[in-house]
This record gives C-alpha cells, structure tokens and sequence, in this order.
C-alpha cells in the first residue's frame, strides 16, 4: 500500500508547473486518501479512528473552490500528533499552502514534516517541497544546493531523482550555466526511454538549447536533431549552382563571332591550246611578216 500511494505521489514535482498544480494536488489527495482508508480499516484505536475521520470530512478536491483549508489541515496534525492520519494532514497542509503561493510558509510546513515524521515513506516528496517552495520564493541558489543533495541522496530512486535533474537542468539552463545544463540533459537521456515523460522533455530542452547555441555541442553536428540533413552533392544529385555552371552560355550578351578568312583563290590553270606566255624579262619574239619561216 505503501509503495503504490509513493508511486502516485511522486507526481507532487509537478508542482513545478505551475498549469498542472490543481490536477496533480488531485492525484497526491486520491492517494491520501486511499492511505487512509486502508489505514482506518486495520487499525481499531481511538485516536487513530478520530483523526482518519476528521481527514476525511474534509473537501479534498482538486478545484480552488473545493479545496481544504491549509489551517485546518495543520490544526488537525497538531490535535492528533503521532498518528497516520496526523501526519498525513500535515502534508496536505504543506501542499495547500504552496498552491496557494504561500511559498515561505510552504516552506515551514515541509521541514517540519521533515521533522516531526523521520521514518515517513513521502519524506522525500516533502524534501522536493522545501526546493520548490525555496526555488518559487526566489532562492535559487540555495534551491539548487537542495536539489542536488535530493538528486544525491535519492539517485536509485528514478521517481525521484529524473524530474530533480529536469528541474536542475531548467535552472541551471535558466541561470546561463549552460553546460551544466548539457550535463543534466544528456544524464537524463542516458536512459534512453522515450516514453518517459521526463526523459522527453529533457531531451526536447538540449535540441532547443544546441540550436540556441551549437558552439555548446563538442560533437560535430547536433546529434539530438531529428531533421534529415540535405545529402551532399554528386553527379546524380548536382547543387543549383553546379548546374548554372554546366549549362550553355547565353547568347544574349555574347561577343559576335569574327567574321570567316576567306580561303585564297587558286592558281590558274595553263591552256594547252594558247600560246604560252613568255616569262617575264624575255626578249620579245621576233616578226615574220611574209609568214616563212626565217
């Protein structure tokens, strides 16, 4: 019973978002609740009857409007010290007190839970509580040192410590420690669960911040990128610029072409029938007017 209402309370670090705060107060008091009422069942004494009825008369819903009053929580711990139902009340008030924003007060009501109930099975959430509510107040170097010693302490418990090192990667990241950042990322993506919700964002988160600022990625090229990088160049697959280069020059501001060398004319050719025509620097020849030969 134990380990199943650990399992559903975890989802107290959703507190850290500050949309989600009412629906996740609803899954932590149905898993109060469902404590209690195992709890009344097998315990008979007096006390511990008075206090899990008094808890239960209480609203308990998930809406502002039906929500229990923090104060009455605490003055039911406070009447009925030392019992189940006692303590669980105190958590409950914790946790009313921050969605209420009474952050300093929140504050006060999960250390002395702490305090007040050492050998608890939620002692941990309660530990997340004391960070947020410092990290919520402003605080953040002093929420930070709680994260990590939560993160430390608490390492073999995944429940636990994934959404501690999602947080201090968001503050981290938030702070402009950016490696830091990268460090807490990439531990939570070592999981390789895709289907973990914290794993997701995680990884979500380290592609926004690569691109953000890729010099941050000792790697080459983004390895967390989903998106198909263009295939290089080749024969098959020119660039635009490689087929501006391979097509025909254009005519339209082209140089005229030079105008064709006309091929010489041939020689002439000799006419057997003519006379031949002496060479030039010949003496001319000589007259024969009666026509007989010399």
């Amino acid at each position: 019973m134990e380990a199943e209402t650990t399992i559903a309370i975890y989802k107290i670090f959703a507190w850290l978002r500050a949309n989600q705060k009412r629906v996740i107060a609803g899954a932590i008091v149905a898993a109060l609740i469902a404590a209690i009422v195992g709890f009344y069942l097998g315990n008979k004494s007096q006390k511990e009857t008075e206090a899990n009825q008094e808890l239960l008369a209480q609203p308990l819903g998930m809406n502002a409007s039906n929500a229990p009053n923090p104060d009455t929580l605490l003055k039911i711990s406070a009447a009925y010290a030392g019992t189940a139902a006692g303590a669980d009340a105190q958590l409950l008030g914790a946790k009313e007190l921050f969605l209420e924003s009474k952050f300093k007060e929140a504050e006060q009501a999960f250390s002395k839970f702490i305090s007040d109930n050492p050998g608890h099975p939620l002692i941990a959430q309660a530990q997340v509580g004391v960070a947020a509510s410092l990290e919520s107040e402003g605080n953040i170097a002093e929420a930070m040192t709680k994260y990590k010693e939560i993160a430390a302490v608490y390492s073999s418990q995944p429940n636990i410590s994934l959404p501690v090192k999602l947080t201090l990667g968001r503050l981290n990241e938030d702070e402009r420690h950016f490696d830091a950042a990268v460090t807490f990322y990439e531990d939570l993506m070592s999981r390789n669960d895709p289907r973990d919700p914290w794993v997701a964002e995680a990884r979500d988160r380290l592609v926004l911040l690569l691109a953000k600022h890729p010099e941050l990625n000792k790697s080459g090229p983004n390895p967390y990128q989903t998106t198909t990088p263009a295939p290089p160049p080749s024969p098959m697959n020119p660039t635009p610029e490689e087929i501006q280069l391979s097509s025909p020059p254009s005519t339209q501001n082209a140089a005229p072409a030079p105008a064709p060398v006309p091929a010489p004319a041939p020689a002439p050719t000799t006419n057997q029938g003519a006379p031949a025509i002496p060479p030039t620097g010949s003496p001319p020849p000589v007259s024969n007017p009666g026509g007989n030969p010399p």
